[in-house]
């Protein structure tokens, strides 16, 4: 389906193929991005405006190196570790671990997560309720295990 529309640069009516064409040719396209990005024309070329950038003073270079040296000394710092705050670190985390483990078990034991030894002792009380109620509906010894 192809639409009158007019060129986003040279404001000329052209036939878009697509709904997406804002520019009649190829080289309006172009000439617009040159003109959106600010470059120059050159004598047979376009060319962009250079930044001119400025020359590091003498004192900026020698902070840098400063920096760099506070830097490197501060890595070198941190990558050392220090076993006793480690070993510390350890110690106070069993150290609270255990105080909660022991707070909860002694004023709120349902909190706690089953063990394998809870989870036999409930499976041996649900075959001793099967036992009763087998004995219970046929009158007699169970024999279920």
């Amino acid at each position: 389906m192809k639409k009158i529309k007019n060129c986003k640069h040279c404001y000329e009516q052209f036939e878009a193929r697509r709904s997406n064409h804002v520019y009649c040719t190829n080289s309006c396209k172009t000439k617009a991005s040159y003109k959106r990005n600010n470059y120059k024309y050159v004598s047979g070329h376009y060319q962009k405006e250079e930044t001119g950038l400025k020359v590091p003073d003498k004192n900026a270079l020698n902070n840098s190196v400063v920096l760099e040296e506070k830097l490197a000394a501060i890595e070198k710092k941190i990558s050392g570790v220090n076993l006793d705050s480690v070993k510390n670190t350890m110690i106070g985390t069993v150290a609270a671990d255990s105080i909660s483990y022991g707070l909860k078990k002694a004023f709120m034991p349902n909190t706690l997560p089953a063990t394998k030894n809870d989870i036999l002792l409930l499976n041996e009380e649900i075959k001793q309720i099967k036992r009763l109620m087998f004995e219970l509906k046929y009158g007699g010894k169970a024999s279920i295990k």
